[in-house]
């Protein structure tokens, strides 16, 4: 995706012509702004990023191994990314902090979406005693906050052992709030 790689800013409508193939007006006749263009844009990368982590959190049973499956997505994304220039939601509310404030929205919006699906498996692990009891809503914010710092950290280092290395740790975290039988913990 253009706006990915290059960012809003940085991709004129020259570029974004001839990556479509279309002319300019051929893209104004879809999009009054570029600013839509690329809030459709991020919208579209948004549902990519949102289906990969909705199929591994759906893909087991319970709430840890959720959890650890979509750690895993992400070790996977790192050999296999979804997307050229690496995460959207990331690369959109960096870009649009201050210049775009609908695109920031909706990076907003997508990250919470994320946040709170966490949040909830997090809950639910609590409700059905497989994890101790915790402040959700903070690990949740935590566990994103951990993935999109070491994805940063990965694409600026050009080294995936930052990933691999938040990844790991993220992993000992949800061993340590797992509930253990009493027969376990003795």
């Amino acid at each position: 995706m253009l706006f990915n790689t290059r960012g809003v800013a940085g991709a004129s409508m020259a570029d974004v012509s001839e990556a479509t193939g279309l002319e300019k007006g051929g893209v104004y006749n879809h999009f009054a702004t570029k600013e839509e263009l690329s809030v459709a844009a991020f919208e579209y990368a948004a549902a990519l990023v949102r289906e990969r982590i909705e199929t591994s959190l759906d893909a087991k049973t319970n709430a840890l191994d959720r959890l650890r499956s979509f750690l895993g997505t992400y070790r996977s994304t790192s050999e296999s990314p979804l997307l050229k220039g690496g995460c959207p939601l990331m690369n959109t509310a960096i870009e649009a902090d201050d210049t775009n404030p609908e695109l920031r929205r909706r990076a907003r919006i997508a990250l919470e979406r994320w946040r709170a699906r966490i949040e909830s498996t997090l809950e639910e692990g609590v409700r059905c005693g497989e994890v101790r009891p915790i402040d959700c809503a903070a690990t949740a914010s935590a566990i994103v906050a951990t993935v999109e710092g070491a994805v940063m950290l990965a694409k600026v280092y050009g080294d995936r052992t930052h990933l691999d290395a938040a990844l790991d740790h993220l992993e000992e975290h949800l061993d340590s709030i797992a509930r253990r039988p009493l027969a376990a913990a003795r």
